[in-house]
This record gives C-alpha cells, sequence and structure tokens, in this order.
C-alpha cells in the first residue's frame, strides 16, 4: 500500500514538473509573444488610424512632400532608435530630400548619391533588405551608409511613375545584426522568425498609403494643370474673341458710317454737296479726331489746298493753309507725292512736320494718308488731335479705306456739279421751248383761224365763181392750214400737259366713248380701205377720268393705226374689265413696229424711220396720249412683233379704285 502511494506521489510530482515544464517552456512564452502581438496590433492600429486621420489629397508637389515627412515623424515616434532618410530620383544618381535622426555628420539636403541598390529596389517596386553582405557588393551605398552611422536597413519604394519608383525611404537600425523582412521565413516549421524588423508593416502601409495619394494626386495634378491649361487657352480665346469682336464692331461702326455717308450721296437724299463734310465728320467721330482735312491738289496753281467742309478748321481759316508742291519740307507734300501714309506721336516737336501749323491748331498727334483716284493722287486727308501719341497703326489703316471713300466721294461731287449745271442749262431750255412753243401757237392759231375761215368762204363760192385751177390751188392751201392747225392744238396740249393742267375728273362709260369714237373715224378708215371693229365687255365699268383728254387718246391710237397699217388692213379696239382697272386695246393687223423703236416710240417728236417720209405726221400723238394716261394715274404700252401688226393698250383704274394723279414731273 506504502508503496502505491509512494507511485502516486512520484507520478503526481513528475505531473507537476511536466506541467511547469510545459508551462515555462512552452505556453509562457506563447502568452508573452500573443501579449506582444496584441500591442504591436493596437499600436498599428493607432497609428493607421492616425495616418488615414490626417490624409488628404495635397494641392501641389511641396504637400506631397509634408505628408511624407508627417508620416515618417509618426513612424519615429514608434522606433526613435533608427534613422530615416528619404532620396529621390535625380538622373543615374539619388538626391537626398529628407532624413529624420540626429546624425554625427550632418546629412547636407539636395545632395546627390550613387546606389545600386537603389536602382535595383527602384525598379522591381519592392521593399528589400539592405544588409553588410549587400553593401560589399555596392561600394558607393556602403560609403554612405558608413557616412550615416547605419548598419542595415529597409528600402521601401513609392511614387511609381514609368515604370520604377521616384522616391525610397531607408529606414536604417544602427545594430550590427540587422533584421529581416517579413518575406524571408526561417528554416524552423516555416514559421517567420522572431528577427523579422517590426517596421516592416508600417513601412508597407506607408509606401501603400503614399503611392495610392500619389497616384491620386497625379491624375488630380494633371486635372488641375489640363484644366488651367484650358482657362488659360480658353482665356486666350475669349482675349482674342474680345480683341476680334472690338476690331469687328469697329470695322462694322467704320462701314456703317461709310455706308450711311455714301448713302447720303447716292441713296434716295443724293445729297452730294454734303458728302465731302460728312465723310470727315464721320472720321472724326470714328477716331476722336479735333481737326480734320481734305488737302486738294490745285493743278492752276500747283498748290496742296484745304477744301470746304473741313472738320475743326473754320472756312474762314483755311486760306491760311497752302502748301505749294515745290515745298519738300513738309510732310503733306511729302505724302502726296511718295503716296505712303504718315504718322506721328507729336507734330509740334517732329522735325519732319512744319510746326507752326500745328501750333497754330494746337496739333500733337498727326496722320496724313494720300487720297487716290483711278492710281492718280488728288490729294491729301489730314487727321490731328490735340493729344500726344494718341493714333494707332489700325487707325491709319482705316483712314487709308476712308481716303479711297473720299477719292469716289470728291468724283462724285465733281460730276454731280457739272451733271446739275448741265441738267438747270437743259431745264432752262426746256422751259424756253416750252413757252417759245405756247407762244409761237397762240399767235399762229389766230391768223390761221382767219386764213382758215376766208378760204372756206371763197370755196363756198359766196364770193364768185372760181375755176378748176383756183380750186385746187385753194384746196391745197385748206388742207395745209388744217395740218398745220392739227400741229398747233398738239403743240399746246403737249405744252399745257408739261404744265400744271388741271384734269376735270368724272365718272367715264367707256362703252360709249369707244362707239363714238369708231364712229368718228368711219370716214377716214374708208378712206384708206380698212375695216373698224370694236370687242367691249358688255358690262365694262365705268373709270374715273377727264373725259376730253381719253378721247383725245383713243382718237391718236386710231389715228396711227389707219395710218400706218396700210389698205386693207383690219383695226380692232376692245375695252376689258380687269378687276380693278379696265384695259382697252387698239389693235392692227398692219407691218409692225421694229424691236429697237419700240422704247423711243413714245418719245415727243418720235417718227419710225420706216414711215417717216411715206406718212404724214408730227411724232406728238403717243407722246401726248402716254402724258394723259400717267395723269390718270394709269399705263399706257405697246406690244408688237414685225410683220404680226401692233397693240397698243392702256390701262385705267375704275370708278371704285380711283388712285390720284402724280404730280406733273418737271421737264
Amino acid at each position: 500500500m506504502s508503496q502505491f502511494v509512494f507511485l502516486l506521489v512520484i507520478a503526481a510530482v513528475a505531473a507537476f514538473a511536466v506541467y511547469w515544464h510545459i508551462k515555462f517552456n512552452h505556453v509562457l512564452p506563447l502568452e508573452s509573444r500573443a501579449r506582444g502581438l496584441e500591442q504591436a496590433f493596437d499600436r498599428f492600429t493607432a497609428f493607421s488610424r492616425e495616418v488615414l486621420d490626417h490624409l488628404y489629397v495635397p494641392e501641389s508637389a511641396e504637400h506631397y512632400g509634408d505628408i511624407t515627412n508627417y508620416y515618417l515623424i509618426k513612424l519615429h515616434k514608434i522606433f526613435p532608435d533608427s534613422s530615416m532618410l528619404v532620396f529621390e530620383a535625380s538622373g543615374d544618381r539619388w538626391k537626398l530630400i529628407n532624413y529624420l535622426k540626429s546624425f554625427k555628420t550632418e546629412p547636407r539636403l539636395m545632395t546627390a548619391y550613387k546606389g545600386e541598390v537603389f536602382d535595383r529596389c527602384a525598379l522591381n517596386g519592392e521593399l528589400i533588405h539592405i544588409d553588410p553582405a549587400v553593401l560589399e557588393h555596392d561600394p558607393d551605398a556602403a560609403e554612405l551608409f558608413r557616412v550615416f552611422g547605419i548598419k542595415s536597413a529597409i528600402a521601401a519604394p513609392f511614387m511609381q511613375a514609368g515604370g520604377q519608383a521616384g522616391r525610397i525611404i531607408v529606414f536604417g537600425d544602427a545594430g550590427a545584426g540587422g533584421f529581416k523582412l517579413a518575406g524571408e521565413l526561417s528554416s524552423v516549421n516555416g514559421q517567420p522568425d522572431a528577427g523579422i524588423h517590426p517596421a516592416e508593416q508600417y513601412l508597407r502601409f506607408i509606401v501603400a498609403q503614399l503611392n495610392s495619394v500619389y497616384k491620386t494626386s497625379e491624375k488630380i495634378f494633371s486635372g488641375k494643370k489640363e484644366n488651367d491649361q484650358l482657362k488659360s487657352e480658353l482665356a486666350a480665346v475669349v482675349r482674342e474673341l474680345d480683341m476680334a469682336g472690338s476690331r469687328l464692331i469697329r470695322g462694322a461702326k467704320e462701314r456703317k458710317a461709310l455706308y450711311e455717308v455714301v448713302n447720303k450721296v447716292t441713296g434716295e437724299e443724293k445729297d452730294v454737296k454734303i458728302g465731302s463734310a460728312a465723310i470727315l465728320n464721320v472720321v472724326a467721330k470714328m477716331v476722336d479726331a479735333d481737326v480734320v482735312a481734305c488737302m486738294l491738289f490745285d493743278e492752276t496753281r500747283n498748290e496742296l489746298a484745304i477744301s470746304p467742309g473741313s472738320f475743326g478748321i473754320p472756312d474762314e481759316e483755311r486760306a491760311q493753309y497752302s502748301v505749294p508742291i515745290s515745298n519738300a519740307s513738309s510732310a503733306s507734300v511729302r505724302t502726296f507725292l511718295s503716296r505712303k501714309p504718315f504718322i506721328t506721336p507729336d507734330a509740334q516737336s517732329d522735325p519732319d512736320v512744319q510746326a507752326q501749323y500745328a501750333r497754330h491748331w494746337d496739333i500733337r498727334s498727326l496722320m496724313l494718308v494720300p487720297i487716290s483716284l483711278h492710281g492718280r493722287v488728288i490729294g491729301v486727308m489730314r487727321v490731328g488731335s490735340r493729344h500726344r501719341d494718341f493714333f494707332t497703326q489700325d487707325q491709319l489703316e482705316f483712314l487709308t479705306i476712308i481716303a479711297d471713300e473720299l477719292a469716289i466721294i470728291i468724283e462724285m461731287v465733281g460730276l454731280y456739279d457739272n451733271l446739275s449745271r448741265t441738267a438747270q442749262e437743259l431745264a432752262q431750255l426746256n422751259r424756253l421751248k416750252d413757252e417759245f412753243l405756247s407762244t409761237v401757237s397762240h399767235e399762229l392759231k389766230t391768223p390761221l383761224t382767219t386764213i382758215k375761215g376766208f378760204v372756206s368762204v371763197i370755196l363756198s363760192g359766196e364770193v364768185g365763181t372760181l375755176n378748176d385751177q383756183q380750186t385746187n390751188f385753194l384746196t391745197v392751201v385748206d388742207h395745209s392750214v388744217n395740218r398745220l392747225t392739227h400741229l398747233i392744238s398738239n403743240l399746246l396740249d403737249l405744252s399745257r400737259l408739261n404744265g400744271k393742267v388741271e384734269m376735270e375728273f368724272s365718272v367715264v362709260n367707256l362703252n360709249e366713248l369707244i362707239r363714238n369714237s369708231i364712229s368718228n373715224m368711219l370716214l377716214k378708215a374708208k378712206e384708206k380701205n380698212i375695216l373698224l371693229s370694236s370687242s367691249v365687255d358688255k358690262n365694262l365699268p365705268p373709270v374715273y377720268a377727264d373725259l376730253r383728254w381719253i378721247c383725245q387718246v383713243v382718237d391718236n391710237l386710231l389715228i396711227n393705226a389707219i395710218k400706218y397699217s396700210g389698205p386693207g388692213a383690219k383695226v380692232c379696239v376692245s375695252g376689258h374689265d380687269k378687276g380693278s382697272v379696265v384695259v382697252v386695246c387698239v389693235e392692227d393687223n398692219g407691218p409692225g413696229i421694229p424691236v429697237k423703236e419700240q422704247k423711243l416710240i413714245f418719245d415727243k417728236f418720235y417718227r419710225g424711220k420706216a414711215s417717216a417720209s411715206q406718212v404724214p405726221g408730227t411724232g406728238l400723238g403717243l407722246a401726248i396720249s402716254k402724258s394723259v394716261i400717267e395723269k390718270h394715274g394709269g399705263k399706257i404700252w405697246l406690244e408688237s412683233k414685225p410683220g404680226a401688226g401692233c397693240r397698243f393698250l392702256f390701262a385705267l383704274p375704275v370708278a371704285g379704285h380711283k388712285a390720284p394723279a402724280p404730280p406733273p414731273r418737271e421737264q
């Protein structure tokens, strides 16, 4: 029994010994390591949270360096005995841009170093362990580490761009044993060796964050750069558009001003006399000039003289400025002879300008432009301002355009003056002619009436019997008196129509008027063996007209048709309702009128070339008819083809659509 108890005690002691052996050799180290890992995890979690709380996208490359420096400061608080260096690629070298820890030999920032291990780390893009064995093959890195007192280190590349890293963090340790990376496994059960440096996970985390921030910031920087470039380009485009818009607006104003001036000269107003003055006023307005003058070449005096209508120069002072062409010291003369524009910022101090005139009119800035017409210089335009350096080259170019327009205006003024004088002379002659015709017609009518009366009495036999020869002679006289009387009547009618004759308007029945006219012409038609007929609408509306004058129009057209259509012809008078107007047509099947003569047929005293010597007439009937119809607010025209007869038509407003008669035109 005692032996059994002894064995139990021995077994209990052995079990207790085994328990504590396992406890001290396995459980306690594992618990200690678990607590260490938990503490390390807590530190890493706190570090990560603090780093992530400080995470932001940098606005510039300098801010990116601040972020890197912040991360390293936080890491250095966890590993205060470590050394941290930040290198940046610079060509084939690595430039020191930051460091953390006080070194015996103070590093110099921006110093460039060589190191194959750095090149390999940047190219691979992975963390690498640098120990003395590695440094044996890289003397440049070994020398650098010796200076900074680093025995072993971890190189962490970041800022990946173009296939390799742009910067490297070197996390150094002064211990001789160095440390291993987590990727380097021990041979014991394939578990990580306890010598792995705990800073590796921090470095990986920092590098991952820096790369993420770098990629994001690069995109943002690129976007901002593109945005800034686009803004710059847009601003340049806007400026260019503003300048172009200003130029277009200025050009539009210039063109509008020129249009207004030219329109005054060539438009409905035709105010040519003020053309030069108007265009000089436009120049003064467009360039804010104080003096604008046009100096024209006077061939008789061989000098340049200021023309009327100058801006800023009173007419009484114009005569004070005239320059002989022989005066080569005058800028105006040189511009006239050389045909080249001239500009000066201060005419009073410029030796190329005669300063007395500039001082007289208080002119500083001055522009001179030659005025050319058909390749010949006819003058010079002077534009002055009381301010120094006031005008620009753009304004000088504008003046060149103005000068071309001004040359045309000057030519038009000359032509207008000549035409005005000619028109006045023609109008005067026309008035004298009308007065002469009216006077002569009235003076001739009285004796012709007397002659006609006495000839009729003699031919009637009341004063005695006549022989055959006397009867024939007196008959010829009677016919001639009739022709002369008809001519004088036409001249008087034409004179009245050209004057201020007043029409006696009333409602006229054209159907009855046409019937009466045909009846009056039957005898003459029968003498020529011509068939007269009519074709008038039954319900032809009346017109508002002067009965006497419209009767004369129809009679004139019928007489012409009878005289010119030839024996055996047919003449038809028709009238048709065309709504607001009534159209009357006198048609024949005679030889017609040549096309070249049709546009002249209504002119006074014009007669067709083919029939002028064969058919008696004055050439006034159609001119009188045209004037009468136009005074009624109507229209008369001709339709004819050679060999196919003629159609003379006129249209008059119906009584309900009466058009006011146009005012008589001045002849």
